[in-house]
């Protein structure tokens, strides 16, 4: 019993890497001008990378795609999308702002 809960440890839960590269429908797609959370169905986001010609293979956790508005915001009909790389690195980040509010 004690092998068996050790070797369920040992293993990743998520199974070997997939050579496919990062699910785009796993992406988090925000709106950027009201800032919510975008929920598109099922194969939107593959067919929006398919035709912008992004290969999964360059994707990974850090990506996250925004539009230019949603329905929350008024936004109707197309909308443009764009893919960012959200980066933890002091280089990306903003300046700290000083003064006096």
């Amino acid at each position: 019993m004690h092998d068996n809960i050790m070797k369920a440890i040992a293993e990743p839960l998520r199974g070997p890497l997939s050579p496919k590269g990062y699910d785009p429908e796993l992406l988090y797609v925000e709106c950027g001008r009201c800032g919510s959370p975008v929920m598109w169905e099922q194969g939107k986001a593959t067919d929006i990378l398919g035709v912008a010609g992004i290969d999964p293979l360059e994707l990974d956790s850090s990506c996250l795609l925004v539009t230019d508005a949603c329905p929350l915001c008024g936004g109707k009909g197309h909308y443009t999308v764009q893919i960012f790389r959200v980066s933890g690195d002091t280089q990306t980040r903003r300046p700290p702002y000083f003064g006096n509010a």
